[in-house]
């Protein structure tokens, strides 16, 4: 009895390689590790290439590109929502630099004679608020990391060529390392007196934002209190207003003080 030859055997296809899926796989790991500082973001975007590069690979496993891609895209979305949560918060943080607290406690103080001050600039020459009485003064309070100040001090440099020391000193107070100080300054090309400074009386000790900047006028008296960024405009017009007309006023209690009773207040027996 003739038996008939067995059939051929069907062909299998090969499997392909699986580099890009294993690459994929890798980066879409570090995408969603790294999206906590916004760099995940790139990552993920080579992963999602890559693994679909794979997918697309006629008979390739597609098993790991699937987990590649699908990390790779939880990275990017991660990165994009943390980095506009950074972004909101460095809106937020920018927003309370320019207007944050202690503005309504430091304008009380305009109107007052303003406290006795020295500091020692980066030259080491001492500058005192009573040597400076007769001038207008500016006092500046910044550091070298804040925006708004950096973006500030060019107005304060075409103030001082503008003006005379006659006439008005402006002061650059930062409680920065004269180290920090000293390059910076000299890169910005300032032009006027910057000193180092920490544990100042009240009001100068009250500064919770930056910047902030005293104008006092010819008599001592603390004319106003400007607190963010201000233009040349603005600046020129506190630092070269009227001086205060009549009598200074007291200073305000220092806050969590009692109020002293008043004078015709009735003992109680």
């Amino acid at each position: 009895m003739n038996s008939s030859p067995p059939p051929p055997p069907q062909s299998q296809p090969v499997p392909g390689p699986q580099g890009l899926a294993i690459a994929s796989l890798v980066l879409g790991i570090l995408a969603v590790i790294l999206s906590l500082v916004v760099v995940g973001g790139v990552l993920g975007l080579v992963g999602i290439a890559l693994g679909v590069a794979q997918l697309r690979q006629p008979h390739a496993p597609r098993g790991l590109a699937r987990w590649g891609t699908g990390l790779s895209v939880l990275g990017v979305v991660a990165s994009l929502v943390l980095g506009f949560g950074y972004y909101q918060l460095g809106q937020q943080l920018r927003k309370n630099m320019q207007s944050g607290g202690g503005g309504a406690a430091l304008s009380s103080w305009e109107g007052v004679a303003a406290p006795e001050l020295t500091v020692t600039t980066l030259e080491g020459r001492k500058l005192s608020l009573a040597e400076l009485r007769g001038k207008r003064v500016v006092l500046d309070f910044w550091a070298t990391w804040c925006p708004p100040c950096v973006k500030e001090i060019p107005h304060f440099i075409d103030l001082y060529k503008e003006t005379s020391r006659a006439e008005l000193e402006i002061v650059g107070i930062s409680s920065e390392a004269g180290t920090v100080l000293k390059p910076f300054v000299e890169r910005k090309g300032i032009n006027y007196p910057i000193a180092s400074a920490e544990k100042l009386a009240a009001p100068f000790s009250d500064v919770r934002s930056i910047p902030t900047t005293f104008f006092i006028d010819r008599k001592g008296i603390i004319q106003s209190v400007a607190i963010g960024y201000h233009d040349l405009v603005a600046l020129r017009a506190k630092a070269l207003g009227k001086d205060f007309e009549g009598a200074p006023k007291p200073a305000p209690a220092p806050p969590g003080s009692q109020p002293a009773p008043p004078t015709n207040a009735v003992q109680a027996r």
